[in-house]
């Protein structure tokens, strides 16, 4: 029993459901820090109560998606994930969605299988890793993104290199060693692994990556790469393969190298929007799936959700359940009907994000509807010049109708007219439910408009859609 806990735990409970009575959100991040306030050792006091320990997920990219990919998992192996699903992912979103589970004496309500799975920003990482002490790690990888935030990629790879080296067991606690699961493919988060271990740091690194060649094209990286030296040593990155931003297999004159992935894509077969074929090679045997998600970030979501499953003993059988059974986060690549007509949310909110989306949507060469928004709030970055080193050409030749919206519409829509996307100035509707009228009267029955979308602007397309009736609100899974 604790009392100040239980406190904090009655609180967060109250304004929660205040602010899902009231209709101003789902209660999914002021109910954690109302909560911090009362007792800044929550936390951690709940944590401690998962009988699975936790497992953690972080990364520029890919976060949610692979949190969502690895709940899917779990639950298939007979475990109950409890977890932050709605994309809370400071620390109060990991308080506010532990303290929904606890009782008024701070107790945690759980089951033998309960394992806590919480999704985390880039820089909260530092507060959360240490506060929930996870028995995994998971990085997806590391690209610039929000510089006002975040700063510089090397500033926020010292960020994590500081947490994690303060989970570590000090030799008298009985605290297990963590697995770090991390991208082989990603030259600053495979070093993570180097560093922890070269610091005495009791922990296993445990690598993911693509062994195949067919996704990536063969020399260089492309001009948006975040990494072009290595982390090890500063000597110029030399890439055989590179499969989008500075993903790939490297190394530099010095002999420093590409880790081999020990969970890693030896087929990657695409077939658009229906999915894509993987043969994964694992330590427990290999597996062939259809991952019903394109694109090859996504294909580095399902290895590390794949890898980090294994890390705590899932069978092989779970993680193909897992996978092929996955439906999309929401605003990742999510469908959903609006009459006779669909709707496509895709995120993209940094320039290898936007590459990606954009080459993931044009890749077949079919022309599309489109509605573009690009927003500056804090949660986007404030500094939208990020754009022009976006490859928005990937669309020239290849749109039907275009609609652009949101508080930089106007920014926007002079990038895509110097892409070459337009002749002249598309329409824009900086209001997103006006922008998303206009744009579905451009649409065919039958068709499908495609949405790529900076983070707010997406939550509030998507906010438009749900007031309307034709989803779920995002945070109920």
């Amino acid at each position: 029993m604790n009392l100040r806990a239980g406190l904090a735990v009655t609180a967060a409970r109250v304004a929660g459901a205040a602010s899902r009575t009231l209709g101003r959100g789902g209660g999914t991040a002021l109910p954690g820090l109302l909560a911090e306030r009362i007792d800044p050792n929550l936390l951690t006091h709940l944590a401690a109560q998962l009988p699975r320990g936790a497992i953690v997920v972080t990364g520029t990219n890919g976060k949610t998606t692979t949190s969502h990919m690895l709940a899917r998992i779990l639950r298939c192996a007979g475990l109950e994930p409890l977890r932050n699903g709605s994309g809370s992912n400071l620390a109060r979103g990991v308080a506010t969605s532990l303290a929904a589970r606890s009782d008024p004496v701070g107790r945690l309500a759980t089951s033998p299988g309960t394992v806590g799975l919480f999704e985390t920003d880039e820089a909260a990482f530092a507060q959360v890793v240490p506060a929930v002490r996870p028995r995994v790690v998971a990085v997806t990888n590391l690209f610039r993104d929000q510089l006002d935030r975040y700063g510089e990629v090397d500033t926020v790879a010292a960020i994590w290199r500081a947490a994690l080296a303060r989970i570590a067991p000090d030799g008298r606690s009985s605290t297990p060693p963590a697995t770090l699961v991390l991208n082989a493919d990603d030259p600053t988060v495979a070093a993570l692994g180097g560093a922890f271990g070269a610091h005495g740091q009791d922990a296993t690194a445990l690598y993911f990556g693509i062994d195949a060649p067919t996704p990536g094209l063969p020399g260089g990286v492309e001009h948006a790469s975040d990494a072009k030296t290595c982390p090890g040593c500063g000597a110029r990155l030399d890439y055989t393969l590179a499969f989008y931003g500075h993903l790939g297999h490297y190394s530099c004159a010095n002999g420093h190298r590409r880790p081999t992935p020990t969970v890693a894509a030896t087929r990657v077969e695409p077939h658009g929007f229906d999915g894509t074929d993987l043969t994964l090679r694992t330590a427990e045997g290999d597996l062939t799936l259809r991952l019903p998600l394109p694109g090859v970030y996504n294909v580095y979501n399902a290895l590390a959700a794949a890898a980090a499953a294994l890390a705590v003993a899932v069978p092989l059988t779970a993680v193909k359940e897992g996978l092929e059974g996955f439906t999309a986060a929401f605003g990742r690549l999510e469908r959903i009907g609006v009459g006779d007509k669909a709707v496509f949310l895709i995120l993209a909110k940094n320039p290898v994000g936007m590459n990606e989306a954009l080459r993931t949507l044009f890749g077949d060469g079919a022309p599309k509807h489109v509605l573009m928004a690009l927003n500056d709030l804090d949660a986007d970055g404030r500094d939208v010049s990020w754009i022009w080193d976006a490859d928005f050409e990937h669309a020239a030749g290849r749109v039907v109708s275009l609609v652009v919206s949101g508080r930089r519409a106007e920014d926007l829509a002079l990038r895509l007219k110097y892409a070459g996307v337009v002749d002249t100035p598309p329409p824009h509707v900086p209001d997103h439910g006006r922008a998303l009228d206009a744009a579905l009267q451009n649409v065919p029955s039958g068709a499908t408009l495609y949405c790529v979308l900076t983070y707010t602007a997406m939550l509030a397309l998507r906010q438009v859609l749900t007031q309307r009736g034709h989803t779920a609100p995002y945070w109920d899974e």
